[in-house]
């Protein structure tokens, strides 16, 4: 069952408030991630989303595990259009007994059990949380009421556990990053569709972007080492490159971000590996480099359709894959 609690726009609560379900809002528990097994490099996603589409409120759970020795990317999706599988609460949120996200003393723990692949990870609470953009409220690109988001996020948290793939189990270590984010924005509508960009700095470190090319609307947060958030909203992304997974549906997928005033100010963000559809949404793993081509960072990556296509055919919810 999930419990449902008003959304206060600006005037939220505590992050522990903030973790459960609002009403009539779209709002999502996302967590992704790098884990080290021997040596052999993977990532991870955890997304459950619950979308306010017009009069549909689904469940969709999202799970990833890509190899990137291998270039295999292990990918499982599920829905609920009525709720009936999903628990959401104060502490935890789950689909059935296939994934889990539950906050403990110790970190938040995910469970996954994509058939094939499967994790069982704990992220320490590392630095803590921070509430993002403006004091946690971000405006979805455009200057219209509603369409806003309360976001909060842990940006470094150290991972610990096992991920399983077909049958053979690993242990793994790793650094982890947790979002919680949700209002009552139109999520169909293209003018409320972003670029994400979750930058890893190999100092400890880190930054997000939330760009809305199509409005030229920008905002962000910047987290020092002693875990100290910062507005960050004065910043440029020019895409270098453009892909159509699909074949019919842009994004950007390699970038030139500068950052007046910040660090190294300008870095150079690379997809390792090809990305992902994930539904409808594009999403991978990118280097960060500077002017010189030195490695600084990591850079989660997620795209949606109406930043980069005035009139696309791939929507959210459009095209199912498992």
């Amino acid at each position: 069952m999930a419990k449902k609690i008003a959304y206060p726009g600006k005037d939220h609560g505590s992050f522990e408030r903030e973790w459960q379900l609002h009403k009539n809002c779209s709002e999502w528990w996302y967590a992704t991630g790098t884990l080290d097994s021997g040596g052999d490099l993977y990532s991870f996603q955890f997304t459950l989303i619950r979308a306010r589409a017009a009069f549909l409120r689904p469940y969709i759970l999202m799970l990833a595990l890509t190899d990137f020795q291998t270039q295999e990317h292990h990918y499982y999706q599920n829905f609920d259009f009525i709720g009936k599988s999903v628990t959401a609460g104060e502490t935890s949120v789950s689909f059935g007994s296939t994934a889990k996200a539950e906050k403990t003393h110790k970190g938040i723990r995910l469970t996954a059990d994509g058939g094939t692949f499967g994790y069982d990870i704990l992220l320490d609470y590392g630095k803590g949380a921070v509430w993002n953009c403006d004091n946690g409220y971000l405006k979805m690109g455009v200057d219209k009421p509603g369409q806003t988001t309360i976001y909060y996020s842990y940006t470094n948290m150290p991972v610990t556990g096992s991920i399983t793939v077909e049958g053979q189990k690993s242990e793994v270590t790793g650094k982890g990053w947790f979002d919680k984010q949700g209002g009552p924005y139109k999520l169909i509508k293209p003018e409320t569709h972003w670029e994400w960009f979750s930058l890893r700095f190999f100092d400890e470190e880190e930054a997000m972007l939330f760009s809305f090319p199509q409005d030229d609307y920008r905002d962000g947060t910047y987290i020092d080492k002693a875990g100290k958030a910062r507005r960050l909203n004065d910043y440029t992304i020019e895409p270098l490159e453009f892909v159509k997974p699909d074949g019919k549906t842009t994004y950007s997928c390699k970038w030139e971000i500068t950052l007046p005033g910040f660090k190294d100010e300008k870095y150079f963000v690379t997809p390792m590996m090809k990305g992902q559809m994930n539904i409808g949404y594009y999403e991978l793993l990118a280097d960060i480099c500077d002017e010189q081509g030195v490695k600084k960072g990591i850079c989660f990556v997620e795209l949606l359709p109406g930043a980069r296509n005035s009139s696309f055919a791939n929507l959210l919810f459009s095209k199912t894959k498992t």
